[in-house]
C-alpha cells in the first residue's frame, strides 16, 4: 500500500525521457493519421496519471488504521518537501480524505449570517416577500390576510392569482370565497385550470366555503366546479341542479364533468332517474352494439357512473 509521489513522478520524467525506439517499417498508412504525441506530452499524461493514482490511494482508507496513518504521515513528508505547486495541490487532494482529521468546511466554522432582505415596496415586491417568507417557515409578515384579499381580486390575472396563491397559504378559510368568485367570472381554459387547482389544494373543511349552489359561469367554470365537487363533499351540489347536463349525448367536457359527479350525489335508488336522464345517450349506445360499432365517447363515463352507485 506504499506509495510515493515522488517515485510515481520520477518514474513520469523517467518515461518521457527516454528516447522513441524506431519503430518497424509497416505498410503505408493513410495521410489523415494523427501525429505521435510529442515527450512534453507524454511526461503530462504520466505524471497527472501518478497524481491521480495516489489520490485513489488515498480512498482504500475509510477508517483510521495504523496503516492509514503510515500512509497519510508519509504524504504529510512529501508535502512538506514538495516544491512543485502542481504536486503540492494534489497531496492536498490526497491528504483531505484522512479518516483520522475531520472534515472541514471550506467556509470555516463560523455559523453562517443570515442578511434580512429589504422590505418590499409595491404590491409585486410584498408578494414576494410574503412568498419568500412562507418557503423559508416565517411568520407571515408581509401581508396579512385582509390585504391579501383585494390584490386577488385585482384585473391582472398572474399577480391576482398569486395573491390568491398565497392567500390560501395564510387563511385558507377567506381564500375559497375568493376563489369560487373568481372561477365564476373566468373563460380561458388556462386560468379556469389554475384556479380549480388551487381550490383542490383548499383544506378539504374550507373548499365548499363561499361555493355556488350551483354550476355558473362559463362551460369550462362550470366543469371545474363540477370536478371539484365530485371529490370534495363539503362541495354541495344538488340532485336537480345535476340532472339536466346529463340528457345530452354530446361528449363534451361539462357533460363528462357531470357524470363524474354523479356517484357522489345519487344513490342506488336514483339510479332510474338516472337512466331516465340519459335515455337517449343509453339508446345511442344500444343501436351502437347492435350496429357493431364504438358507442359514443361519452357513453363509458355514464356507464361507470351508474355502475359506482351505492
Amino acid at each position: 500500500m506504499k506509495l510515493s509521489l515522488s517515485l510515481l513522478l520520477l518514474a513520469a520524467a523517467t518515461f518521457a525521457a527516454e528516447p522513441a525506439k524506431p519503430a518497424a517499417k509497416a505498410a503505408a498508412k493513410p495521410a489523415a493519421s494523427k501525429a505521435a504525441p510529442t515527450p512534453e506530452q507524454l511526461a503530462a499524461a504520466a505524471r497527472v496519471q501518478a497524481m491521480q493514482e495516489m489520490v485513489n490511494a488515498a480512498r482504500r482508507f475509510p477508517a483510521a488504521t495504523p496503516e492509514a496513518k503510515a500512509f497519510f504521515d508519509q504524504l504529510r513528508a512529501q508535502r512538506a518537501a514538495a516544491a512543485d505547486p502542481e504536486a503540492r495541490a494534489a497531496l492536498d487532494q490526497a491528504l483531505a480524505m484522512d479518516p483520522a482529521v475531520a472534515v472541514r468546511l471550506p467556509l470555516g466554522e463560523a455559523p453562517v449570517k443570515a442578511v434580512e432582505l429589504p422590505a418590499g415596496t409595491t404590491s409585486e415586491t410584498k408578494l414576494a416577500e410574503l412568498e419568500r417568507q412562507l418557503d423559508l417557515g416565517q411568520p407571515p409578515r408581509a401581508l396579512s390576510a385582509a390585504e391579501l384579499v383585494p390584490l386577488a381580486a385585482g384585473e391582472d390575472f398572474a399577480a391576482a392569482h398569486r395573491a390568491a396563491r398565497l392567500l390560501r397559504r395564510v387563511d385558507p378559510a377567506a381564500a375559497a370565497p375568493v376563489l369560487w368568485q373568481r372561477l365564476a367570472k373566468l373563460t380561458s381554459r388556462e386560468q379556469v385550470q389554475l384556479t380549480e387547482d388551487e381550490l383542490l389544494r383548499l383544506p378539504v373543511k374550507f373548499a365548499g366555503t363561499g361555493a355556488p349552489a350551483a354550476p355558473t359561469g362559463s362551460s369550462a367554470a362550470k366543469a371545474a366546479f363540477l370536478r371539484v365537487s365530485a371529490v370534495r363533499a363539503s362541495v354541495a351540489l344538488s340532485k336537480e341542479a345535476l340532472l339536466p347536463l346529463l340528457k345530452s349525448t354530446t361528449a363534451n367536457e361539462l357533460n363528462e364533468a357531470a357524470w363524474e359527479a354523479v356517484p357522489r350525489v345519487f344513490a342506488r335508488t336514483d339510479r332510474p332517474a338516472l337512466e331516465a336522464a340519459a335515455k337517449d345517450l343509453l339508446e345511442a349506445a344500444a343501436k351502437a352494439r347492435e350496429a357493431k360499432t364504438e358507442p359514443g365517447r361519452l357513453y363509458p363515463k355514464a356507464k361507470a357512473a351508474l355502475d359506482a352507485l351505492r
